[in-house]
């Protein structure tokens, strides 16, 4: 950093830049989650545009490559498998294997900045309608209003399971976002022949940042010795 602060202002540009949902154009950053040791969900317009992204372990610092397995365009969810293997074991949630009822209280975690702040961000949320304004029962449509960068982050019951995963904040109403439905997860899941193995009741433990391009991650490095 230079005496007028340069460096720290490209960075926060540059930050700024990685942040998006569904409707940005641009890198992406988003959230997701480990199903087991091996295999992360995240939605789909996180990943789509880009080869080489990667899982941000945020504690260590490190991130690691991670491949496409199966996607629904449609639906906005996307399975991943690493490429290699983590310093530390991931910490895995339990996913709630039925639909949630009109007025289910959740709660949304994610990481909107994940090169700047490491704090997770959290959001309630409350079940407003079991589908979207398009009467797609894939989503549920939710009182809350989801960030930037929060994008496949997993959204939880009182009792800590997954209900459902953060979408995209709604253009028809205000102080409403689409969640992915849990079960939608779910099939996906079975389709693959992949089975979640939970490892923890700790959901702050569960969330993870997915960064669209590990050159964007290699770069921070390189300019800033981050």
């Amino acid at each position: 950093m230079d005496k007028n602060g340069n460096v720290m202002k490209y960075f926060a540009i540059l930050t700024l830049s990685l942040v998006t949902m569904a409707f940005s154009a641009g890198f992406h950053n988003g959230t997701g989650f480990f199903i087991n040791s091996e295999y992360i969900v995240t939605a789909y317009h996180v990943v789509e545009d880009y080869d080489y992204n990667c899982y941000y372990d945020i504690q260590n610092d490190s991130c690691y490559k991670v491949h496409i397995v199966d996607y629904d365009k449609e639906r906005d969810i996307v399975l991943l498998k690493l490429d290699e293997e983590p310093v530390e074991m991931p910490r895995v949630c339990r996913i709630a294997h039925t639909e949630l009822p009109v007025g289910e209280k959740l709660t949304s975690y994610g990481y909107p900045e994940p090169f700047l702040d490491h704090d997770l961000t959290v959001i309630p949320m409350n079940i407003r309608v079991q589908y979207r304004y398009d009467g797609d029962y894939s989503y549920y449509r939710m009182t809350g209003t989801l960030q930037l960068g929060m994008s496949g982050g997993p959204n939880f019951t009182r009792d800590g399971r997954i209900g459902g995963m953060s979408k995209s904040i709604s253009t028809m109403e205000r102080n409403t976002s689409n969640l992915i439905k849990s079960t939608e997860i779910i099939r996906l899941l079975r389709m693959n022949g992949v089975r979640e193995y939970p490892n923890t009741r700790n959901v702050k433990k569960c969330v993870i940042s997915i960064v669209n391009s590990i050159k964007v991650f290699k770069s921070a490095h390189d300019e800033w010795g981050v």
